[in-house]
């Protein structure tokens, strides 16, 4: 009882505390000229700045990092193929090598996550995209599995700050009327970092040169990885240019500071003064009020309190008027992931064992026919045929690219129809229609079909993808929103995880089993998001 007194004693010290701060300031603020005091709400702040230049800048920034994702991630499936003879990779090992880059994520995620919820999103933000550039860099440099595989890991741990904390970010600075939208413009640059790497991948792996020493090597893949690098380091450089989220700010107790985002962003917006902007102070959210006593404390006893914030926000993350909502996130998540990763980072693979049977022989058949098939073997030596090997054709690498530019149609669609159609429909019909794509993939005997089917389980799993990015910034409130798309995130790399190590175990001896394990999970998963609740066009939380 008495802790209750003293909590209820603080929070009341600390809104007269915000509130008298934010008076004396609005005060300083208005010297120029007399002007009566006007309060807002958030979500009425943030509709006051306007929409225009800023939120565009922000939206190139954001998206960036959305790509650098992309491309992290499916960096190693176009490296695969090249780098399977000077790193002596069996399917296994690739499995393993695709799905630690998920693990790091899965780590990150919830460490940068967390983090952004006590220290702020950009700063995280901007640390963790430093730590993906330096150590994905650094992996072009290893000579050995092993050291390749940490790299690649510490590398993912530093990616798997870009979802939660860019997510949470940028939605914090739309206004309710623009956020699907605007989201899923964000959520497009992933197909942008898709092209990128692919393009990237075909422009540099096919390339023959080689510099070697007695114990180094560096020949076109690993120019490629180290290129790959470049996205992550940029979005560090350009978020320096960007202010901390209002949203953020407030809740940290820092009314003064929110409104100076506010009023820069409606100058940039506008082209008028700051002291035109309308709202000299901002209504706090209980949750906000609930840390504002915080601000400003020394930085040991911040950190002390930093570290039972995370364990608290975990725990809160499954509290009673949220709890279903992130239980079911967490199955779709990893169902979505597992199936779509699980099969997406095997196209390069898959294409250049296509290719090479079709090299060899004039029939039809389906991938689970050629997926062992090595030309010009005894069988006695998985790495007999590297003696005579040569970079993928060129053709494995257009394949990929087709497949790589093949959602720009879905997510085009889903940029204008997200409001329209709401989220729980774009998820429904994704994870079903790739399900499906996934199941047919198994059938076809083609190439040209194995190519068309490729293209349609990415177009249309882009929409489900696109419809998650927004569900998961908009069903948690904003004192957990990214620890809460943290959690679900975790769950989701998880799900790449397995379907990655799954895949490569059994795609030479059981092909069906993968595939139709990722059928199964897409659409379960689909039939899973008619239970979650309608978040379009409503306001954050």
């Amino acid at each position: 009882m008495e802790m209750e007194q003293d909590a209820v004693s603080e929070s009341s010290s600390s809104r007269s505390s915000v509130s008298q701060t934010s008076v004396k300031k609005a005060d300083k603020y208005d010297e120029g000229g007399p002007r009566r005091s006007t309060r807002a709400d958030y979500e009425t702040a943030i509709a006051a700045t306007d929409y225009g230049k800023f939120h565009y800048w922000l939206l190139l920034a954001c998206g960036w990092a959305n790509a650098a994702d992309a491309v992290e991630i499916l960096c190693v499936s176009f490296l695969l193929p090249s780098a399977e003879c000077d790193l002596l990779l069996t399917s296994t090992d690739k499995g393993i090598l695709s799905a630690i880059v998920f693990l790091g994520m899965m780590i990150g995620g919830y460490l940068w996550g967390g983090l952004g919820d006590s220290l702020g999103r950009r700063g995280v933000l901007m640390v963790s995209m430093t730590v993906n550039a330096i150590f994905g860099m650094l992996s072009s440099l290893a000579m050995t599995f092993p050291t390749f595989l940490v790299l690649r890991f510490l590398s993912g741990l530093g990616i798997g700050g870009s979802i939660p904390v860019t997510w949470s970010y940028y939605a914090e600075f739309q206004p309710k009327a623009r956020r699907g939208a605007m989201l899923s413009f964000l959520a497009a640059f992933w197909m942008v970092g898709n092209f990128v790497v692919a393009g990237l991948a075909w422009a540099i792996i096919p390339l023959t040169f080689s510099y070697e020493s007695a114990n180094f090597q560096f020949n076109s893949w690993r120019l490629f990885t180290l290129l790959c690098g470049i996205p992550s380091l940029s979005v560090a450089v350009t978020l320096i240019f960007f202010p901390e989220s209002p949203r953020y700010l407030l809740s940290q107790g820092d009314e003064e500071g929110a409104l100076q985002v506010f009023r820069r962003i409606f100058t940039s917006n506008t082209g008028r003064p700051a002291s035109q902007y309308p709202f000299t102070n901002l209504e706090l959210d209980d949750d906000m009020l609930s840390t504002a006593s915080h601000h400003g404390e020394k930085l040991f006893r911040r950190i002390k309190k930093i570290c039972h914030r995370v364990a608290t926000q975990s725990k809160a993350a499954f509290g009673p008027t949220v709890r279903r909502s992130m239980i079911l996130m967490i199955i779709i998540n990893f169902a979505i992931q597992f199936g779509y990763y699980g099969l997406w980072l095997w196209f390069p693979e898959l294409f250049n064992r296509l290719q090479i049977y079709y090299e060899d022989h004039n029939v039809t058949v389906s991938v689970c026919e050629v997926v062992d098939f090595k030309p010009n073997t005894t069988g006695q030596d998985p790495f007999e045929h590297c003696q005579d090997a040569s970079p993928p054709d060129n053709q494995v690498f257009i394949n990929a690219f087709i497949v790589a530019i093949a959602p720009l149609p879905a997510n085009v669609w889903t940029i204008f129809h997200m409001d329209k159609l709401g989220r729980k429909f774009f998820l429904v019909f994704s994870m079903i229609g790739s399900g499906l794509a996934a199941f047919l993939i198994w059938l076809v005997r083609s190439s040209a079909g194995n190519l068309a089917l490729s293209c349609i389980f990415g177009a249309v799993s882009t929409m489900g993808f696109n419809a998650l990015d927004c569900l998961g910034a908009e069903l948690f409130p904003t004192n957990v929103r990214s620890t809460a798309m943290s959690i679900t995130l975790a769950a989701a790399r998880l799900g790449a995880i397995l379907g990655n190590i799954i895949f490569g175990v059994f795609v030479d001896v059981a092909c069906a089993i993968p595939i139709l394990l990722v059928a199964t999970l897409l659409i379960f998963g689909g039939l899973l998001g008619l239970l979650l609740p309608n978040t379009t066009k409503e306001p954050l939380l």
